[in-house]
């Protein structure tokens, strides 16, 4: 039950912080500049972990708004909170688990684990990873 409840404030949280996110977006996308360089960087991000992870069509179309959205997000953070270091590195690792959470859903595992090695995290050890002393 616990499990449940932590999964829907999550998920609650990401909503939120996803819509905000989007509201701020759109907010800043109002300078002509902004949409057009967010959407290149976003489309070559995304073209780049096409390549490397060897996306399929429809995995691409769902990971270029995403990435669009984390690319505004860590934007956001980075004017919002750049004369505090601490605040800004919490809130830009706060974003990458909510982005990884969201690609969880879209990529294959294996893609997961490449994805997460590439940004220099550990791969997460397989669920039933015996030593063979048992």
């Amino acid at each position: 039950m616990s499990k449940l409840f932590a999964l829907l404030l999550a998920f609650f949280l990401f909503s939120a912080a996803h819509s905000a996110n989007a509201q701020m977006s759109d907010r800043l996308s109002e300078h002509p500049n902004f949409g057009k360089a967010i959407n290149q960087e976003a489309a070559a991000a995304t073209r780049e972990m096409m390549n490397r992870l060897h996306l399929n069509e429809g995995q691409y179309l769902k990971l270029l708004p995403l990435n669009r959205t984390k690319l505004a997000g860590l934007g956001s953070i980075n004017r919002a909170y750049k004369n505090d270091e601490t605040t800004r590195a919490a809130k830009a690792a706060e974003l990458e688990a909510q982005y990884e959470q969201e690609c969880s859903r879209i990529l294959t595992p294996s893609q997961l684990s490449q994805l997460q090695q590439s940004n220099g995290q550990p791969a997460a050890a397989p669920a039933n990873s015996g030593n063979g002393l048992g």
